[in-house]
């Protein structure tokens, strides 16, 4: 009974191992047949052989070399392949996801986890495809699989933008996994976006904009969005106080982005035309004047009617009705200033009948 048991448990023994390594047994005949190659060698460079039986063990040898050169070719051939196997099922599984063929995909990324549990680059594909079929909690299991830090973001980037348009509270949430992982500057200022578009709260908006300055204070896009929230938060405000603070606030914000310089941000011209705004309100007419000469230039159209209109207004201001009229017609060829312009030339015409 204790030999029988002895013979299962050396029988399970090699089972495991041939579970472990699929190319064991190959190895075993290689290794075998080798053995019994070295064994010929050692006994013709015996010295106490003679020729004739060196003669008789030759061509043994040759045969018994040639053999387990063949075995071992073919078990480095099996090793290679077994050892690609998982490289094989994530390539299938790339070209199902390019045919958006996902269900199909994630079963071979799958294959190629269990060949090689640590395939990060298929954890990665699987959780992007769970991703892409909308099953976030099995994202989830696939992400805790991933070693880089950096990838756990990404998808949780793909994810928000995924679903801003349809559930921005969950879409506020992964931008905030984002940050823990990948470009925590973007996460915020995408989070920042969501609230102030897609849940009208600019308060909030503004908070997340700070943040995004605070890592990274050299980003135009977000002196542009916070200066923007400002000037939407203060249109909120019944208060005038709190109103002309925020746009103060607006008008810092803005002169901040614009001192970065143009170079490497295409919208530079917003952050000025929004200047020229804000310091037309506030009755600034020389310094609306001159960022609203700016934005016409950095916008790179010699007609851009927003520049035109605020450039009008200040003019208005200071009292050069010829000049404002001309900035203003242009302005007018564009139905998106057409009726602002409008009024404006009616004031100039009330002003200039006094």
């Amino acid at each position: 009974m204790r030999l029988i048991l002895i013979n299962l448990m050396i029988f399970a023994l090699t089972a495991v191992i041939f579970a472990a390594e699929p190319c064991a047994d190959k190895k075993k005949l290689y290794e075998d047949k080798l053995d019994a190659w070295k064994e010929v060698e050692t006994k013709m460079k015996s010295t106490d052989i003679t020729k004739a039986q060196y003669d008789e063990l030759l061509p043994e040898y040759n045969k018994l070399w040639e053999e387990s050169e063949n075995l071992r070719k073919d078990y480095l051939k099996c090793k290679d392949e077994s050892e690609n196997l998982h490289k094989a099922s994530y390539n299938e599984g790339i070209q199902l996801k390019k045919d958006k063929n996902f269900k199909e995909a994630l079963e071979k990324f799958n294959e190629a986890i269990k060949i090689k549990n640590d395939f990060d680059e298929a954890y990665y594909q699987a959780a992007d495809v769970c991703a892409e079929l909308g099953d976030y909690n099995e994202m989830e299991k696939y992400l805790e699989g991933l070693k880089n830090d950096e990838d756990r973001g990404k998808i949780y980037y793909k994810v928000g933008n995924d679903i801003t348009q349809t559930n921005p509270d969950l879409a506020i949430e992964y931008y905030i996994k984002m940050a823990k992982y990948y470009k925590p500057d973007n996460a915020y200022y995408l989070i920042g976006g969501v609230y102030l578009t897609k849940k009208n709260d600019p308060e909030k908006a503004i908070d997340y904009y700070r943040k995004a300055l605070k890592v990274d204070a050299k980003d135009h896009k977000t002196y542009n969005a916070l200066g923007g929230s400002l000037v939407e938060l203060s249109s909120l405000s019944k208060n005038k106080e709190e109103k002309d603070k925020l746009i103060d606030e607006a008008v810092s914000v803005f002169l901040k982005g614009i001192e970065l310089g143009s170079k490497g941000y295409r919208k530079y011209y917003e952050l000025c035309i929004r200047l020229a705004q804000l310091y037309n309100v506030q009755g600034r007419a020389i310094s609306a004047l001159e960022y609203a000469d700016k934005a016409i230039q950095y916008s790179k159209d010699s007609k851009y009617s927003l520049g035109h209109l605020e450039r009008g207004i200040a003019l208005i201001k200071m009292k050069k009705y010829d000049d404002a009229r001309k900035s203003l017609n242009i302005a007018k060829e564009d139905f998106l200033t057409k009726q602002a312009v409008e009024g404006w030339l009616a004031e100039i015409d009330r002003l200039t009948k006094k």
